[in-house]
């Protein structure tokens, strides 16, 4: 009759560590401040509401007290930007530093699916390929500020208010 190892109760514990959370919400730390928490519950809703078919019952449908106002930041230099004059090539770089910030609320509201690929020959990493998507709309989101960082480069902060996330969240559930 063969006893049991004593590595099973480490390869058990181990185990039990190695386990997920399931939800934002869960992952969170013991001394996560409210805002953190409230985004949290944001995500867990959008997740949810992703995953569900038919639209969940109206006692979980947050109130806008309830979730966060998200703001994105995007940033854009100057040089890079197509134009004849350099005003023309500043006002470029705004839009385009505007655009990456909605592009940073569509990744908070809507998520991003990422995809890599690795190739290793010979225990060497012979190429390493990262893709990101991020699809979705945005609706209602305002510039907050506009700010020269350097001298070659924009920075934009977007905006969704909390009564317009708390809408994006009724509208997934279907309860707009």
């Amino acid at each position: 009759m063969r006893r049991p190892s004593a590595i099973l109760p480490v390869v058990l514990t181990l185990a039990a560590c190695a386990s997920t959370p399931e939800t934002a919400t869960d992952a969170l730390p013991m001394d996560a401040t409210g805002l953190t928490t409230q985004l949290a519950t944001v995500k867990d809703d959008l997740d949810a509401a992703d995953l569900a078919a038919a639209p969940l019952p109206v006692a979980t449908v947050p109130d806008a007290d309830a979730v966060p106002a998200l703001k994105g930041l995007g940033f854009a230099q100057i040089a890079g930007q197509p134009g004849a004059t350099m005003n023309e090539k500043r006002l470029m770089a705004i839009r385009a530093a505007r655009v990456d910030a909605l592009r940073d609320l569509a990744e908070q509201v809507h998520g991003i699916r990422l995809s890599s690929r690795t190739t290793i020959r010979d225990a060497v990493v012979q190429d390493d390929s990262l893709t990101a998507l991020v699809d979705g709309t945005i609706r209602g989101a305002r510039t907050v500020r506009v700010t020269p960082k350097g001298a070659d480069s924009y920075e934009v902060e977007m905006m969704l208010d909390r009564d317009t996330v708390a809408y994006i969240v009724r509208a997934l559930k279907g309860r707009v």
